[in-house]
């Protein structure tokens, strides 16, 4: 048959046209024109490599093609180009080339054609299909093949694609290819396909097709249209490959992408795609849509207290009757942690999200069970609606962030409508959370110091560093009202980098002055302790300002050590060889662990408040406080007081023998330049009691 082939492609002139075969990389076989069109002899030709034949003869992204064919990341090419004859000058060449895989070796087989002159346009199609009918056999090895009239009647298939389609060979010709239909493309698809083949171009695309059996299956097809000698099409050829593992295995990487592992449901990036899709579509129909964001509350204890596995279970559970309310309603999601998510995205007025706030409260009333537990967990929602709460996606959210955060702070288990007008508090706070961005850009962050003194003489043995935001329009800000917005956000590592590197270099202008400083301690986010890099970073820092790592102790909570048990507790065992002090922050605030104690290098041990401000009455918390103090003392540590404000607790604090105290007793936080006359003096008397 190649033999008739070679005879057949033989020509003179503008009309040439040829076919080539290449295994492993070398030219098998190629005629006479192929060689003439390509500027050698067909003797120097064969089994000669291929690749540099052909970039010295067409144009070098047209040879990157044919290279990405012989490496087998493509199955075929077909294209036009400019090339390159010798002396007869350039000439314009259509090429096809077409990879067949047998075994261990890789066979491509494909023809050139002249088509300089207008006739060899005409004909070249015609002359193409006699080409393709020799590399039959090649192509059903490897690929499904079909052939239909103008109509689209199937006139010819081949075995693969019976194999394929589960039909015999008579139910398919002489049917359509809605046989296999599988109703997976709309109709401007199809529209478009015929379009292109229709007009004498080639089309390239994806089908995904249904079996005789009902299972899908998805192709790569290639349809080539045949010409007449009109220059009509008057039969299409269509070349298709498999590829429904591929597809399988895109499906399988995009569920992982887009979706929960643990409840199923959307995770936050198909959240966020969702919402800004749903916003550009309500901008330009003018319709209104809701979102809300759903923060569990209590989830919190279950989790520290029955473990993780069963915290995870009632997450599945949750996000299943979550889905069960809301999911006919709109799109769920799980953004993180024990937050979820819902965009209403058919509303005609608010009263439609408040009526599903208020089912999803309710729905939650109902206890979930979770292996031998009954499980009470509510929800506080905060809701925003399009346009009225922002026009985009990012605004949006941030208001529903808000007014959840309001919720949370107030009753719990309600939902809260964000509303500027309504709600002066919550666009404060909102304020706050875009003021942020700048507050360090412009220097309005500024430190303040708390001497902590020896109860019994009044020498100050450390400090506490507070940070301050002296606000422009709203004046000095506490922490305890902007950091909760920065822990929403990634300006909670630069703000705890810009204390760690403020209060190393206090510490080191004390030292320029001739002073001894007494070690500072502040206070570590969660988001800094967990950073990769956190150690080597901490001492840069205290390297940079040539401040030792004694200087510095890091106060930590014990709901970080509870989220973050393992990694917390390797990351301050490796802070702790380097010098750095750790101090437990607001011990015994309700659910104190005092496993932790034994778990974690711990050096300082802050009572809270809530244990000191009772510790003077008779039937207060002085044998819990007295407890706390001897632990403390049994396991090493140094055992502070916090909040104390009065004669009566410090009195009854150094009967403790509490190591130091901290508060408004002694002082109140101070100015740097308070700061210095404390330090040469090295004592605060205690206040004169009238």
């Amino acid at each position: 048959m190649i033999e008739d082939i070679m005879q057949e492609s033989k020509g003179n002139g503008s009309s040439r046209q040829g076919i080539y075969i290449i295994e492993d990389g070398h030219m098998t076989y190629c005629s006479e024109d192929v060689a003439a069109m390509l500027g050698a002899e067909q003797s120097t030709l064969e089994h000669a490599s291929f690749l540099p034949v052909i970039r010295e003869s067409v144009e070098k992204e047209k040879a990157e093609e044919f290279q990405k064919l012989m490496e087998g990341r493509h199955r075929r090419i077909h294209f036009y180009t400019e090339a390159c004859t010798g002396s007869r000058g350039p000439i314009s060449m259509e090429l096809y080339a077409q990879l067949v895989e047998d075994g261990s070796s890789r066979k491509i087989m494909g023809f050139m054609v002249d088509v300089t002159e207008k006739q060899q346009i005409e004909t070249k199609l015609q002359d193409t299909l006699k080409d393709l009918a020799d590399m039959k056999y090649a192509l059903d090895q490897s690929s499904i093949v079909a052939i239909t009239d103008r109509q689209g009647r199937i006139t010819y298939v081949n075995d693969k694609f019976c194999e394929i389609s589960g039909y015999t060979r008579e139910e398919l010709i002489g049917n359509t290819h809605r046989v296999v239909n599988s109703g997976g493309h709309d109709r401007e698809f199809f529209k478009e396909m015929w379009r292109t083949i229709g007009s004498g171009n080639v089309w390239q695309g994806e089908f995904r097709n249904q079996a005789k059996d009902g299972s899908y299956y998805w192709v790569e097809t290639t349809i080539v249209p045949v010409k007449d000698e009109t220059g009509k099409p008057y039969q299409y050829l269509a070349i298709r490959n498999d590829i429904t593992d591929n597809k399988k295995n895109e499906e399988t990487i995009r569920h992982m992408a887009y979706y929960d592992h643990l409840t199923g449901l959307a995770n936050r990036r198909l959240f966020d795609e969702t919402l800004h899709s749903k916003v550009e579509t309500a901008k330009a129909q003018e319709e209104m849509f809701g979102m809300m964001l759903i923060d569990l509350d209590g989830f919190k204890y279950i989790n520290d207290t029955l473990g993780h596995l069963v915290g995870d279970k009632l997450l599945v559970e949750v996000a299943q009757r979550l889905d069960r309310i809301a999911g006919d309603h709109g799109f769920t999601a799980r953004i993180g942690g024990d937050e979820f998510a819902v965009i209403l995205e058919e509303m005609q007025n608010v009263e439609e999200l408040r009526t599903l706030a208020e089912a999803i409260l309710s729905g939650f009333q109902e206890a979930f069970l979770v292996d031998d537990y009954e499980l009470n967990v509510t929800g506080s929602i905060g809701a925003s609606v399009y346009p009225e709460s922002g026009r985009d996606a990012v605004t949006m959210t941030r208001h529903a962030d808000l007014a959840m955060y309001r919720v949370k702070g107030e009753q719990k288990n309600e939902y809260r409508l964000y509303s500027a007008e309504a709600d002066e508090e919550t666009e404060h706070l909102f304020s706050l959370q875009n003021d942020l961005d700048e507050a360090l850009e412009k220097d309005q962050f500024y430190m303040v110091y708390q001497p902590r003194v020896n109860p019994a003489d009044g020498t100050i043995h450390s400090m506490e560093a507070l940070l301050r935001w002296d606000h422009p329009e709203y004046g000095s800000i506490s922490p305890g009202e902007f950091l909760p917005l920065a822990e929403k956000t990634t300006w909670i590592n630069d703000i705890g980098d810009w204390v760690m590197r403020a209060v190393s270099c206090q510490i080191r202008l004390w030292q320029q002055k001739g002073l001894e400083p007494v070690p500072v301690s502040l206070n570590l986010s969660a988001n800094q302790l967990l950073q990769t890099n956190v150690v080597p970073h901490f001492l840069s820092i205290f390297q940079e300002y040539n401040v030792l790592p004694g200087w510095l102790e890091l106060e930590i909570t014990e709901s970080m050590l509870i989220e973050n048990e393992s990694t917390a507790r390797d990351i301050l065992g490796s802070l702790q060889e380097h010098g750095v002090r750790i101090a437990l922050d607001d011990f015994g605030t309700g659910y104190s662990a005092l496993s932790y104690l034994q778990k974690f290098p711990v050096d300082t041990l802050k009572l809270d408040r809530s244990l000191v401000q009772g510790v003077s009455e008779e039937a207060g918390y002085q044998p819990i406080a007295d407890t706390v103090v001897y632990l403390g003392h049994s396991l090493g540590m140094n055992v502070v007081a916090e909040g104390v404000e009065c004669d009566k607790e410090c009195r009854a604090l150094r009967s403790l023998g509490i190591d130091e105290i901290q508060g408004f007793y002694f002082s109140r936080p101070l100015w740097t330049e308070e700061v210095y006359p404390l330090l040469v003096s090295g004592i605060i008397p205690a206040p004169t009691q009238t």
